[in-house]
């Protein structure tokens, strides 16, 4: 206890701010990290890299982080290919910094658990940039536990719905809420249906409704046009859903998604907005896109 005490005393803020992203994504990129907290105050994207490594490298030798052995991109990328993530030392520090009860155990993950997981933190890092270059606001950002959801299904059965993200962002005058899935393109038919069906289940109860007065875009992001129509294909194959429940987009064009529909006027109108700012919507209940 008194050795983290001590070490706690050589960290800057920076350093606990990676940390604790490193944590929050489970996996980070040093280039992932890189633009989250080294952006600012280097003159080109070598440089921010360079000093991103070295801090990198520090909290390595301190046993607080640690590399997969596998490289993202291979390992004509350098430094910047290197996957991070929390190691022993790093996750006690940060469990007795915010008095945590718990204590997760960290091993090599699989290729699949790695190539899913850097996906989605690619698009958590994203949202996190378009914050911070001020283009969108993003209220809340929650990473798989954290963004799930529990509620009873039919006959009472208790479930619980698994997206990747869940994030709402921001105008001055609207919010859009979103419910993420990072899709890899490695489920099946049955496998996709059953979750298009327990996104439509949570629907029906109306908990998110009634807290919020609406219900998130659901937004599969896909690799690909043919993983789209794939999907598509299925949501029109399932059980009647309401219109526009499911929305798709590729990861290239994710960004972009998610910033014409928040900047748009089709969005949940403010408290004090006029109601007559509000474009026509879709269905009660649907969040409007």
């Amino acid at each position: 206890m008194r050795q983290l005490d001590e070490l706690r005393e050589q960290l800057s803020d920076r350093d606990i701010a990676i940390l604790a992203d490193i944590e929050r994504f489970r996996l980070l990129t040093t280039a992932q990290i890189r633009r989250l907290h080294f952006a600012t105050g280097h003159d080109t994207i070598g440089a921010a890299t360079r000093a991103c490594t070295r801090v990198l490298d520090r909290l390595r030798e301190h046993g607080l982080i640690s590399t997969l052995a596998r490289r993202i991109g291979g390992v004509r990328r350098g430094s910047a290919s290197l996957t991070w993530q929390l190691a022993s030392g790093g996750e006690r520090l940060l469990r007795q910094l915010y008095e945590r009860p718990y204590r997760r155990r960290y091993r090599e993950p699989s290729y699949e658990f790695t190539d899913h997981t850097i996906a989605v933190a690619e698009l958590g890092v994203q949202l996190l940039e378009t914050d911070r270059r001020g283009t969108l606001e993003l209220v809340e950002l929650a990473v798989e536990g954290p963004a799930y959801r529990s509620f009873l299904g039919p006959h009472g059965a208790k479930e619980t719905l698994k997206p990747d993200l869940y994030a709402i962002t921001a105008t001055a005058d609207f919010e859009s809420h979103w419910l993420i899935e990072a899709d890899r393109a490695r489920e099946h038919g049955p496998h996709l249906l059953r979750k298009l069906g327990a996104y439509h289940r949570y629907f029906k109860t109306g908990r998110y409704q009634a807290e919020h007065g609406l219900f998130p875009s659901v937004l599969w992001v896909v690799p690909d046009d043919a993983r789209t129509n794939q999907l598509s294909k299925l949501i029109t194959s399932a059980e009647p859903m309401p219109p526009d429940l499911f929305q798709i987009c590729t990861f290239d064009g994710f960004l972009d998604f998610v910033m014409t529909k928040t900047l748009g006027v089709e969005s949940l109108p403010l408290p004090g907005v006029l109601e007559s700012t509000v474009t026509d919507g879709p269905p009660a209940g649907l969040a409007e896109y």
